[in-house]
Protein backbone atom coordinates (compact mmCIF):
# COMPACT_ATOMS: atom_id res chain seq x y z
CA UNK A 1 0.00 0.00 0.00
CA UNK A 2 0.91 3.93 -0.54
CA UNK A 3 1.56 6.40 2.57
CA UNK A 4 -1.81 7.74 1.98
CA UNK A 5 -3.40 4.66 2.22
CA UNK A 6 -1.02 3.58 5.14
CA UNK A 7 -1.95 7.24 6.76
CA UNK A 8 -5.59 5.99 6.66
CA UNK A 9 -5.17 2.92 8.31
CA UNK A 10 -3.20 4.28 11.30
CA UNK A 11 -5.75 6.91 11.38
CA UNK A 12 -8.28 4.41 12.40
CA UNK A 13 -6.25 1.41 13.67
CA UNK A 14 -3.42 3.07 15.41
CA UNK A 15 -1.72 -0.22 16.54
CA UNK A 16 -0.30 -0.64 13.27
CA UNK A 17 1.85 2.09 13.72
CA UNK A 18 4.89 0.22 13.75
CA UNK A 19 6.78 -0.18 17.23
CA UNK A 20 10.71 0.82 17.21
CA UNK A 21 12.08 -2.10 18.02
CA UNK A 22 15.49 -0.57 18.52
CA UNK A 23 14.96 1.22 21.40
CA UNK A 24 11.36 -0.34 22.21
CA UNK A 25 9.38 3.19 22.00
CA UNK A 26 6.56 3.65 20.69
CA UNK A 27 6.21 5.46 17.03
CA UNK A 28 3.70 8.16 16.63
CA UNK A 29 2.22 9.73 13.64
CA UNK A 30 4.15 12.73 14.52
CA UNK A 31 7.51 11.00 15.35
CA UNK A 32 9.69 12.38 12.43
CA UNK A 33 10.81 8.49 11.63
CA UNK A 34 7.23 7.48 10.89
CA UNK A 35 6.47 8.22 7.29
CA UNK A 36 3.43 6.02 6.72
CA UNK A 37 5.97 3.71 3.94
CA UNK A 38 5.35 0.63 6.45
CA UNK A 39 2.98 -0.70 9.25
CA UNK A 40 2.43 -3.66 10.60
CA UNK A 41 0.03 -5.32 8.28
CA UNK A 42 2.49 -5.27 5.33
CA UNK A 43 4.31 -8.12 7.69
CA UNK A 44 1.20 -10.18 7.09
CA UNK A 45 1.32 -12.51 3.78
CA UNK A 46 -0.53 -11.44 1.18
CA UNK A 47 -2.98 -14.47 1.04
CA UNK A 48 -4.40 -13.53 4.73
CA UNK A 49 -3.95 -9.78 4.64
CA UNK A 50 -6.36 -10.45 1.48
CA UNK A 51 -8.72 -12.98 3.16
CA UNK A 52 -9.02 -11.46 6.59
CA UNK A 53 -6.26 -8.58 7.19
CA UNK A 54 -9.01 -5.48 7.43
CA UNK A 55 -11.32 -7.37 9.51
CA UNK A 56 -8.75 -8.61 11.98
CA UNK A 57 -8.00 -4.88 12.33
CA UNK A 58 -11.62 -4.18 13.23
CA UNK A 59 -12.08 -7.15 15.36
CA UNK A 60 -8.81 -5.97 17.56
CA UNK A 61 -10.05 -2.01 17.17
CA UNK A 62 -13.51 -2.98 18.46
CA UNK A 63 -11.84 -4.93 21.46
CA UNK A 64 -8.96 -2.49 22.56
CA UNK A 65 -11.99 0.03 22.27
CA UNK A 66 -14.62 -1.74 25.01
CA UNK A 67 -11.25 -1.88 26.84
CA UNK A 68 -10.50 1.46 26.87
CA UNK A 69 -6.87 0.87 25.74
CA UNK A 70 -6.83 1.74 21.75
CA UNK A 71 -3.96 4.75 21.79
CA UNK A 72 -1.45 2.27 23.58
CA UNK A 73 -1.16 -1.17 22.54
CA UNK A 74 0.73 -2.25 20.05
CA UNK A 75 1.47 -5.45 17.80
CA UNK A 76 4.95 -5.72 17.77
CA UNK A 77 5.46 -8.07 15.54
CA UNK A 78 3.30 -9.92 12.96
CA UNK A 79 4.26 -12.84 10.99
CA UNK A 80 4.07 -16.39 9.85
CA UNK A 81 5.67 -19.15 11.49
CA UNK A 82 5.32 -22.75 10.92
CA UNK A 83 2.33 -22.41 8.30
CA UNK A 84 0.21 -19.92 11.36
CA UNK A 85 -0.22 -16.34 11.96
CA UNK A 86 1.89 -15.19 15.14
CA UNK A 87 0.93 -11.44 16.69
CA UNK A 88 3.11 -10.45 18.87
CA UNK A 89 1.93 -7.41 21.30
CA UNK A 90 3.09 -4.95 23.98
CA UNK A 91 0.63 -6.50 26.55
CA UNK A 92 -3.19 -6.10 27.14
CA UNK A 93 -5.41 -4.86 29.96
CA UNK A 94 -6.93 -8.16 32.16
CA UNK A 95 -10.10 -9.24 30.95
CA UNK A 96 -9.62 -7.72 27.25
CA UNK A 97 -10.90 -9.76 24.93
CA UNK A 98 -7.84 -9.27 22.50
CA UNK A 99 -6.59 -13.20 23.02
CA UNK A 100 -9.74 -14.51 21.89
CA UNK A 101 -9.46 -12.01 18.32
CA UNK A 102 -5.91 -13.26 17.97
CA UNK A 103 -6.43 -17.30 18.25
CA UNK A 104 -9.61 -16.73 16.44
CA UNK A 105 -6.92 -15.04 13.20
CA UNK A 106 -4.30 -17.61 14.11
CA UNK A 107 -6.93 -20.42 14.03
CA UNK A 108 -7.86 -18.80 10.63
CA UNK A 109 -4.77 -18.77 8.55
CA UNK A 110 -3.98 -22.28 9.46
CA UNK A 111 -7.24 -22.88 7.16
CA UNK A 112 -6.12 -19.87 4.50
CA UNK A 113 -4.19 -20.09 1.50
CA UNK A 114 -1.02 -17.86 2.07
CA UNK A 115 -0.59 -16.94 -1.41
CA UNK A 116 -4.03 -15.63 -2.57
CA UNK A 117 -6.25 -15.73 0.72
CA UNK A 118 -8.81 -18.80 -0.89
CA UNK A 119 -9.59 -21.95 1.22
CA UNK A 120 -6.55 -23.72 1.67
CA UNK A 121 -6.25 -27.17 0.83
CA UNK A 122 -3.20 -28.22 0.97
CA UNK A 123 0.37 -27.88 3.65
CA UNK A 124 3.49 -27.90 2.55
CA UNK A 125 5.71 -30.07 3.88
CA UNK A 126 9.21 -27.93 4.02
CA UNK A 127 8.55 -24.73 4.77
CA UNK A 128 5.12 -25.27 6.21
CA UNK A 129 2.80 -22.97 3.87
CA UNK A 130 -1.10 -23.59 3.69
CA UNK A 131 -2.30 -23.21 0.10
CA UNK A 132 -5.14 -23.71 -1.92
CA UNK A 133 -4.98 -26.23 -5.02
CA UNK A 134 -4.29 -23.71 -7.65
CA UNK A 135 -1.26 -21.92 -5.78
CA UNK A 136 -0.02 -25.05 -5.00
CA UNK A 137 -0.14 -26.35 -9.06
CA UNK A 138 2.52 -24.14 -9.57
CA UNK A 139 5.08 -26.40 -7.74
CA UNK A 140 7.04 -23.24 -6.60
CA UNK A 141 6.41 -24.42 -3.17
CA UNK A 142 7.77 -28.43 -3.43
CA UNK A 143 5.95 -31.33 -2.05
CA UNK A 144 2.40 -30.83 -0.02
CA UNK A 145 -0.35 -32.79 1.33
CA UNK A 146 -3.77 -32.53 1.85
CA UNK A 147 -4.24 -30.20 5.06
CA UNK A 148 -6.53 -33.04 6.73
CA UNK A 149 -3.25 -35.26 6.97
CA UNK A 150 -1.19 -32.76 7.82
CA UNK A 151 -3.40 -31.87 11.04
CA UNK A 152 -4.31 -35.42 12.05
CA UNK A 153 -7.65 -34.73 10.52
CA UNK A 154 -8.43 -31.55 13.43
Amino acid sequence: MGKEENKLLCEKYPFLIPWNRMSGELLTESDPEYDYSFTELDDMPEGWAKAFGIQMCEDLRNALVECNDLERWRIVQLKEKYGGLRLYDNGYKTGSRIPEVIKKYEDMSYKTCIICGKPATRVTTGWISPLCDECNSTGKFGKSVPIEEFYGGK
